[in-house]
């Protein structure tokens, strides 16, 4: 009993020193999150979608790089913009880059990985949008145009209304502390310390789920396999990695924490992760949301979610030799 105690401690003492090192970047990724959505400055660009034909793929891809939505909140949005005209092509754009970059993500990739691999995934989450939405515009006259995306037609109405008939699409947002906190005073500075609580609890929570899980694998699977996994250079850990998170729900900042965790370096250490194996981990993971591809399935035809899933794993397995190249060549 007393061993387990110990080791309890030992779990504990390990997580607590992860997360008080990763908290002012939380912290500053949280404030931006909250100034953004107080404003709501991505709404803004939001709208403008729907009215610059092949450019809202570019316009789409930079929305998704900036917005604080996560996949799952992402998918609503686009389906219902897509109801109001929006071609898939910028859809898929901002489905694949909404998961791999937000201000948080930036942040807390910058202070647990280096600015490096903060720049790395913005410019690998772009690349992939350009390359998704692309694909799908060239696709559009082949099975993918706007009438044959869906399993049924979607009722006519607001995915804001609580009584809205699809559950799955159903917006709770109406629930959230800021937005009553909104319409009570209509004060912005309540509003945005409203919206800066419910980050941190959005974003801490899947920073410490992957804490948690970092600290566990490291406690029963051998910590160096792990590393020699992520920091080695050939093809295997970049399948490995990318096929294997395909099924798991790995959001962006757990992801980052996952990997921080493993290696856990000193201050100042360089992380030694591969570019390769980085990419597969920081891309592949989070951009194969597992809560997405169940909604692919229930609202889209089965070809709309395997072409979803289909740019997701090439787009990952591309980047990934391809910055494995490009880094041994330099």
């Amino acid at each position: 009993m007393d061993s387990l105690f110990q080791t309890l401690a030992e779990l504990g003492n390990e997580l607590l020193h992860e997360f008080l090192y990763i908290l002012p970047y939380l912290a500053i990724g949280v404030f931006m999150e909250a100034v953004i959505r107080t404003f709501r400055w991505h709404v803004k660009i939001r709208h403008a979608l729907t009215r610059f034909g092949t450019w809202s793929i570019v316009i789409a891809t930079a929305l998704g790089v900036i917005s604080p939505l996560c996949a799952c909140a992402t998918l609503p949005l686009v389906i219902s913009l897509m109801l109001g005209g929006l071609p898939l092509a910028p859809a898929m754009a901002l489905l694949v880059t909404s998961p791999l970059m937000s201000p948080a993500s930036y942040s807390m990739l910058s202070g647990m990985l280096g600015v490096g691999w903060a720049n790395i995934v913005v410019a690998c989450a772009v690349l992939l949008g350009l390359f998704a939405g692309g694909v799908t515009h060239l696709l559009r006259n082949r099975g993918f145009r706007e009438e044959e995306l869906f399993r049924q037609e979607l009722p006519q109405g607001d995915f804001h209304d609580p009584d809205y008939p699809v559950e799955e699409l159903r917006c709770e947002c109406g629930k959230q502390l800021s937005h009553r906190v909104n319409r009570c005073t209509h004060n912005k500075f309540l509003v945005f310390l409203a919206r800066f609580w419910e980050g941190s609890l959005k974003i801490g929570r899947f920073a410490l789920i992957g804490m948690v899980i970092e600290v566990l694998a490291g406690f029963f699977i051998p910590n160096q396999w792990l590393t020699n996994l992520l920091s080695g250079d050939g093809i295997l850990p970049v399948l490995t990695i990318t096929f294997a998170t395909i099924p798991l729900h790995l959001p962006q900042v757990t992801a980052a924490s996952m990997i921080f965790g493993f290696f856990l370096p000193d201050p100042g250490q360089v992380i030694p992760l591969a570019p390769g194996p980085g990419i597969a981990m920081l891309v592949g993971g989070p951009v194969t949301a597992l809560p997405v591809m169940g909604i692919f399935l229930t609202m889209f035809r089965k070809r709309v979610f395997l072409l979803y899933l289909t740019l997701c794993i090439s787009g990952t397995l591309m980047l990934a030799f391809s910055w494995r190249l490009l880094s041994s060549v330099l």
